[in-house]
């Protein structure tokens, strides 16, 4: 039953990609719902739990690309990994969550880049990764904040859940 939340949570954010990304993308840019929802649960998980969640995520993500399957479940496995390293290291506030989205999107696209596109990733760092990355931490932001005010679990000091 303790699987229920996260795989709920894992729909929602998919939802979310699929459907509102591209609505209220600026350009080509959108922002990544689903790297929010793997540094979130890093976050409140630890690395070990947010690795695994990444690698499943990432992997459901893959099966709509088989070209290159396992690409997303690499990234988001090392993601997941990050942020749940940072749980417990970080300071609380807002700010200090959106560097981590932003660090974390930006990361995540540049490991994912660097071997989609390789060799020529150089211009797709700061043409797709580095805007994407910025408003994925806006994004980042916006659904904790919701989702605070909604009375649900999230972070407030890195590494601890509180109820709302």
């Amino acid at each position: 039953m303790k699987f229920l939340a996260p795989l709920l949570g894992v729909v929602i954010y998919l939802a979310l990609q699929a459907a509102v990304a591209g609505r209220i993308a600026i350009g080509s840019i959108a922002p990544d719902f689903v790297v929010v929802c793997v540094v979130l649960f890093g976050l409140q998980r630890g690395s070990v739990q947010g690795s695994l969640f990444g690698f499943f995520v990432g992997f459901l993500v893959d099966l709509s690309n088989p070209g290159y399957l396992g690409l997303n479940a690499l990234t988001k496995c090392l993601l997941g990994f990050a942020a749940g390293g940072l749980g417990a290291a970080a300071s609380p506030g807002l700010l200090v969550l959106a560097i981590v989205f932003f660090v974390g999107a930006l990361a995540h696209d540049f490991v994912y880049l660097l071997i989609y596109l390789w060799p020529g990733v150089g211009s797709a760092l700061l043409t797709r990764a580095l805007p994407s990355a910025l408003y994925t931490a806006v994004a980042g932001v916006a659904v904790e904040r919701i989702l605070a005010l909604l009375g649900a679990k999230v972070v407030t000091s890195f590494g601890k859940e509180r109820q709302y």
